[in-house]
């Protein structure tokens, strides 16, 4: 029996320190992650340096970034450990649309 795709929405906060094309490349292979395993990106939204609601990691300012994803609802739990692996992101949060 195949998974059914769903969507959902990823919002996350990447190190300030990173340069604008060093983030498009890690938001690249993080979203490899999706494509990898059958998932497509939907939409992709850079939201630029904000600040953060309370220091992480001694940043106060994150490099937000917002995507819509389509992928098999098994393969979620494995994309955030990727995202809990990657030191460049701050935080995230992966919803279901």
């Amino acid at each position: 029996m195949s998974e059914r795709n769903r969507e959902y929405e990823l919002l996350m906060a990447l190190s300030p320190v990173a340069s604008d094309s060093e983030a498009t490349d890690l938001v690249d292979s993080i979203l490899g992650y999706v494509t990898d395993n059958g998932g497509e990106l939907v939409e992709r939204e850079s939201l630029g340096v904000k600040r953060l609601s309370f220091p992480i990691n001694d940043y106060r300012e994150g490099n937000y970034v917002r995507a819509v994803l389509n992928m098999a609802a098994g393969d979620v739990r494995g994309f955030e450990r990727t995202l809990n692996a990657n030191e460049d992101i701050l935080v995230h949060m992966v919803s279901r649309i």
